[in-house]
């Protein structure tokens, strides 16, 4: 018989097959892994989690877990029974689940805890580490993310620490005109000095907030575009939540093609979509360019302020619905 794939709430599945796809999460995480821990741990019945499994007949051969979280969506308890191992199954499964998320969801993170030694395998769907690894259950894990958010010419996804994602960044930030409106304005110096911005936008993603890779449809890297929490200057604030801010930093090779207003502006409607009425834009007040596409996608000037970062910059303020 064909193998066949599936998806389904708990309450909506035939007792049968619930139990076969139990018994197989059971046999592989509880008894190969010889981790004794509650694999059946109650969030298979949260609101929105799904399963999903493919059979043949009545023979379950792999399955995973969908969860739909405040802030983001999850992937888990990926699992292939022994005899089906080595067919690409769990990989069909993944692309069906990837698929799904990304038609009802588009932009929004899938996160996974992967094991360790399977990090490379879940990488081939997009996923990225994201944070420091961890043990459950005395098993390594590592914490992976996937992004992704598509516009007419562009692709917007996660940051890797790929040889080719670091060569491009170190070549943008170590360009003097990139650099002369952000921050101190020092350059980039030593290749190195990559990895340690790649921790700090780790530490940044929280939701759709995160610094994302812009490329064109096949492939070619253009720059960042930005949603993170911005920090008040030091007498600011007034114990108010930190406001979001938006922001877009291009190599000069793709300057004036459009791509940083289209690139903003996809993310900047996410934002307002999930939930995040005000957002704002910082630039140095000689940056034109900068407040051009912040215009261009509908935010409105404000004048200057230092309520951000310590320092005089003009302000421009997006407030959705």
């Amino acid at each position: 018989m064909a193998v066949t794939v599936h998806r389904a709430p708990v309450a909506d599945i035939a007792p049968l097959t619930l139990y076969r796809i139990l018994w197989m999460r059971v046999t592989v995480f509880v008894v190969e892994q010889n981790a004794a821990y509650p694999e059946i741990d109650g969030r298979d019945i949260e609101p929105g989690a799904e399963l999903m499994w493919a059979q043949d007949g009545d023979d379950v051969l792999a399955t995973l877990r969908v969860l739909r979280e405040p802030a983001n969506t999850r992937i888990g308890r990926v699992a292939t029974a022994p005899h089906a191992r080595g067919r690409g199954i769990a990989a069909d499964l993944m692309r069906a689940a990837v698929g799904q998320l990304e038609v009802e969801a588009p932009g929004v993170p899938i996160l996974l805890d992967a094991q360790a030694h399977l990090a490379e395998w879940y990488g081939r769907f997009g996923f990225v580490v994201s944070g420091a690894p961890f043990a459950e259950d005395g098993i390594p894990h590592v914490p992976m993310r996937r992004t992704r958010l598509e516009t007419p010419h562009l692709i917007l996804r996660e940051w890797t620490r790929s040889d080719d994602d670091r060569a491009f960044l170190y070549d943008m930030y170590r360009r003097t005109e990139v650099r002369r409106f952000l921050g101190d304005g020092r350059v980039m110096t030593d290749p190195g000095e990559v990895d340690a911005l790649l921790n700090r936008w780790a530490g940044l993603a929280d939701g759709v907030l995160g610094v994302r890779a812009v490329t064109t449809r096949d492939g070619r890297r253009l720059g960042s575009v930005l949603l993170k929490r911005i920090p008040w200057s030091r007498d600011a604030g007034d114990g108010r939540e930190n406001d979001v801010e938006i922001g877009w930093h291009f190599h000069p090779d793709a300057w004036g093609a459009g791509s940083a207003t289209e690139a903003a502006e996809a993310v900047l409607t996410l934002a307002h979509q999930r939930g995040i009425r005000r957002v704002v834009a910082v630039t140095n007040p000689a940056n034109e360019a900068s407040k051009a596409v912040a215009e261009r996608i509908g935010m409105r000037p404000a004048g200057t302020t230092r309520e951000y970062y310590d320092a005089e910059c003009s302000l421009s303020v997006a407030e959705g619905p």
